[in-house]
């Protein structure tokens, strides 16, 4: 099927199951996070992309909370977590790992889809051999020779609207892509907004994406690179097989760069923003994943 003919009452099941609320304070902002399931299974970590917040999994995360102690977080200067003055893709990883420790995860996974992959990476990095696994979700890391020399990403101030409605229709994908489900676009970007004394606005910080010009682009590849190849954890990629972020060409340098060691999946009928328009499918191969890994031994780096 389409991803427009899939039914909603698997969403409306997801949502039924409704996690609770908590938060955690890193370097002196509080990071605001949902959780489901108990806290003696094993651990699985969601991070959003850039722009969205916690919610863009609330949908998704039921589905294991059967199995696991689930989290899905919101990175500071997005969804419901404290704005800061400054941020960097390793404050972020920081944020991450603090709060599966925080929570004590077992066996923790890390599921980072986009700017939440990238910054992923980074938390791996830093957990070192404590780490389980990582799902990196449609985040590429492009060969030296594919990094645009020109690479800005400028967003404007968020506006303020007079009705929840208003907002909502300005509500759009970065990328857009064809094929969402309305009823998850529509309840995302109920998700996306805040109330404020002059009407309604968006959560996000517009200010974090001033760490996104071209220097810092290519100096950030250049780390997820190293740090990709470095992991000591099982690592899986997940790409939108019509992404428009994530090239053959990148699939192949993320496989040489761990040693062809990573399986890359391709999600059917998938664009960038997997959960949006394949959410059924996503869930089904993060199972797979996470079953695969409870019964095979990792494979070793030559």
């Amino acid at each position: 099927p389409t991803a427009s003919t899939i039914s909603d009452n698997w969403f409306n099941e997801a949502l039924e199951l409704k996690p609770s609320v908590q938060s955690l304070k890193v370097d002196g902002v509080n990071i605001n996070y949902l959780a489901w399931g108990e806290k003696n299974k094993p651990g699985i970590l969601f991070v959003h992309g850039g722009m969205a917040h916690a919610h863009w999994w609330s949908f998704i995360a039921p589905y294991f909370a059967k199995t696991h102690r689930v989290i899905a977080m919101n990175l500071s200067g997005m969804g419901d977590s404290d704005w800061r003055e400054n941020y960097a893709s390793e404050l972020w990883g920081k944020e991450i790992v603090e709060i599966a420790k925080y929570e004590k995860l077992n066996k923790p996974i890390i599921v980072g889809h986009s700017l939440g992959g990238m910054c992923s990476v980074i938390a791996a990095s830093q957990f070192k051999k404590e780490l389980y696994g990582l799902v990196i979700v449609d985040t590429a890391i492009l060969p030296p020779s594919e990094i645009p020399d020109k690479f800005d990403l400028k967003i404007k101030a968020n506006k303020t609207y007079q009705s929840i409605d208003a907002a909502k229709s300005r509500f759009r994908l970065v990328p857009s892509q064809g094929n969402s489900l309305d009823y998850i676009m529509d309840y995302i970007a109920e998700k996306s907004l805040r109330k404020t004394d002059e009407g309604w606005t968006w959560k996000f910080d517009p200010s974090y994406m001033k760490i996104f010009n071209t220097d810092g682009f290519r100096e950030r590849q250049a780390i997820l690179s190293e740090k990709l190849a470095r992991l000591e954890c099982r690592v899986a990629v997940f790409r939108g097989e019509k992404s428009m972020l994530f090239s053959e060409s990148a699939s192949k340098y993320m496989r040489e760069l761990t040693n062809k060691k990573t399986p890359i999946i391709a999600i059917p009928e998938a664009h960038h923003h997997i959960m949006v328009d394949q959410p059924l499918a996503l869930i089904s191969a993060l199972r797979a994943l996470v079953t695969d890994w409870d019964h095979s031994n990792p494979a070793k780096a030559d």
